[in-house]
């Protein structure tokens, strides 16, 4: 007998629009849109957070499976970038939601953070068409 597949069910299968509540007057409209585009504008009012809620996941699942690294670097210092990337799309989310985590730190920790933010960012962008495998 064959086992079925388990699919991990997230918030970008579904087909309504995420951020809104089904009272709310213009849902309808979003959903038209789900249906049109594959998307909705719900997707852009704060859409760095939906771009990081999106990549985190796979950025670490990516980390996991990985079986290779760009031909400039070597394995110990692609698990070094990948790390510095991850960590900046969690502090760009952490950022974001001004948790106590985020607003408990010092201005020296918030400031240290902010430079590993941009560092991190900095090697999506470089290492961008590196991320295969």
């Amino acid at each position: 007998m064959k086992k079925k597949k388990e699919l991990i069910e997230n918030k970008w299968m579904t087909k309504a629009p995420l951020y809104i509540d089904k009272k709310d007057k213009r849902y309808d409209k979003y959903v038209k849109q789900i249906k049109e585009k594959g998307f909705s504008d719900t997707e852009t009012w704060c859409f760095f957070s939906v771009i990081a809620e999106f990549i985190l996941p796979r950025l670490k699942r990516f980390k996991d499976i990985t079986n290779g690294h760009p031909g400039d670097t070597t394995e110990e210092e692609w698990d070094v970038i990948i790390d510095k990337m991850i960590f900046a799309f969690e502090w760009s989310l952490e950022d974001g939601s001004m948790t106590d985590k985020y607003m408990d730190a010092s201005t020296e920790e918030r400031d240290a953070n902010e430079e590993k933010y941009k560092e991190g960012m900095k090697l999506f962008v470089e290492y961008f068409r590196g991320l295969w495998w």
